[in-house]
């Protein structure tokens, strides 16, 4: 529990509120409340005021902030992949959805950079839960990029950490850009990520082809 969760005084609960409202209100609130002041000066009684609900609600879904923003990085994780799925063309071949996966992706994180630092790289001192869920949606990521093992067959001799690597390299790109305050530039790097993740599957010469064509 964040040090800040010390008494004052709380919202009151709307009278037709229902629990699973109540919820959704409050992970939408610890991700206004982190992105304004920051996870670390986040506190249960600024969430529960943001979510218009009493400390004691609060607590009735959650243990404290740690869990809450857990709660809240899968709610965004879910946004990106309903992202990329929407950019993604499965009648495509697959070097086609990859490269709309990455633009999908580095537009995604460019369009919501604050909220993004957030969880990319505060929320990983949020405890361990935070950080199994960031390794389970890499491992997400790492699945569908998989695929390029039956693309080409050559491509089944790769590692078997090569899918997980490369997502946590993409993750290592944005995170950086998010730390600088250079979220905005994320789209530029389209064309040298689709190659990164492209050319172990593909080979140089044709992943660089499909990433600038």
């Amino acid at each position: 529990m964040a040090a800040g969760d010390r008494h004052q005084t709380g919202a009151s609960d709307s009278a037709d509120s229902s629990p699973d409202e109540q919820r959704t209100r409050l992970i939408s609130a610890i991700t206004r409340t982190a992105t304004e002041r920051g996870y670390a000066n986040t506190t249960v009684d600024q969430v529960a005021a943001y979510a218009g609900v009493t400390r004691e609600t609060f607590f009735r879904h959650f243990t404290g902030t740690d869990q809450c923003l857990v709660a809240a990085y899968d709610s965004f994780f879910e946004r990106l992949m309903a992202h990329i799925e929407a950019a993604c063309d499965s009648r495509e071949p697959w070097p086609i959805q990859v490269r709309a996966g990455v633009g999908a992706t580095l537009s995604f994180f460019a369009e919501v950079s604050s909220t993004a630092r957030v969880f990319l790289i505060e929320a990983m001192s949020a405890g361990p839960a935070a950080v199994e869920r960031r390794f389970a949606s890499i491992e997400r990521l790492a699945r569908k990029l998989g695929r390029g093992r039956e693309f080409n067959p050559a491509a089944e001799a790769l590692p078997e950490a090569t899918e997980r690597t490369l997502v946590a390299g993409i993750g290592l790109v944005i995170s950086v850009h998010l730390l600088a305050e250079e979220g905005s530039l994320l789209p530029t790097k389209e064309a040298e990520l689709t190659e990164l993740v492209l050319t172990p599957y593909l080979g140089g010469r044709e992943a660089k082809r499909i990433a600038g064509s």
